[in-house]
């Protein structure tokens, strides 16, 4: 539905009611307290979804679901305030087999940490206090390689978006740092191909911009027969790639 709109420009009369199907199915399994099963993974794949979907915080479902995340937004990393951690021992299983959306399976706090930074800044609340405490956080600590790859990407994509980081010299450096892992073919070694291409598709940058240029012939050579990408999770994939070619401009 969102490639449809955005990047096809083909939205059609009966996507209105396709859309109301989708949006009425996703919330049939909201609980009371605005959580997906009290399921991390869950609660913000379905924020996410209707957020792909064009509704906004408006919607009494979406508000439901941000004022759960911020409940548990209440830990530290390594002496630092702010991050966000479900406790329910299932998100951490449930996070290393699901493959769906822009982040991918780092580790449990700095996943669900930044998927929530993401979350709220799609829907507005960037300048949110708990928000702000958790970007000035991350910035204390971190630079590239950090952590593994997954951790990386999915870090360096919220400090990307986030104003308050966006041209912070810990972005400048993990750009810098994904040009020397770019190979020839333009993969970046060790680093997941299209979660990494669509992280630097959201920036303004000419290393950013250089990287998608050299990774573009690779992206054209990947795609299946059928017209998507990828093999774990086509959909995502096909996703990610077409949504950072629109953002870079490449499209």
């Amino acid at each position: 539905m969102y490639l449809r709109r955005e990047v096809l420009k083909n939205e059609g009369k009966s996507d209105i009611t396709v859309k109301r199907r989708l949006y009425e199915k996703i919330v049939a399994n909201q609980l009371a307290d605005g959580s997906w099963d009290k399921i991390f993974v869950r609660t913000a794949n379905n924020l996410w979804n209707l957020a792909l979907l064009g509704y906004t915080v408006k919607n009494k479902n979406i508000e439901r679901g941000l004022k759960w995340l911020l409940r548990i937004h209440r830990h530290q990393y390594r002496g630092y305030p702010g991050f966000f951690l479900s406790e329910n021992k299932e998100d951490t299983r449930l996070m290393r087999s699901t493959f769906y959306g822009e982040f991918g399976p780092g580790c449990t706090i700095l996943y669900q940490t930044a998927y929530s930074i993401h979350i709220f800044h799609i829907f507005g609340f960037s300048n949110n206090r708990q928000i702000l405490t958790t970007v000035n956080s991350i910035l204390q600590f971190w630079r590239p390689g950090w952590c593994g790859a997954w951790c990386t990407i999915n870090i360096f994509r919220v400090l990307i978006e986030h104003p308050l980081s966006a041209e912070s010299k810990q972005v400048q450096k993990s750009v810098k740092h994904l040009a020397k892992k770019q190979s020839k073919l333009g993969a970046w070694k060790g680093f997941p191909f299209y979660h990494t291409f669509h992280a630097l598709s959201i920036m303004n940058n000419v290393i950013a911009k250089k990287q998608l240029e050299k990774a573009l012939p690779l992206v054209i050579k990947r795609q299946n027969k059928n017209g998507s990408w990828g093999r774990k999770d086509p959909e995502t994939e096909t996703f990610l790639v077409l949504d950072g070619l629109k953002n870079s401009e490449l499209l």
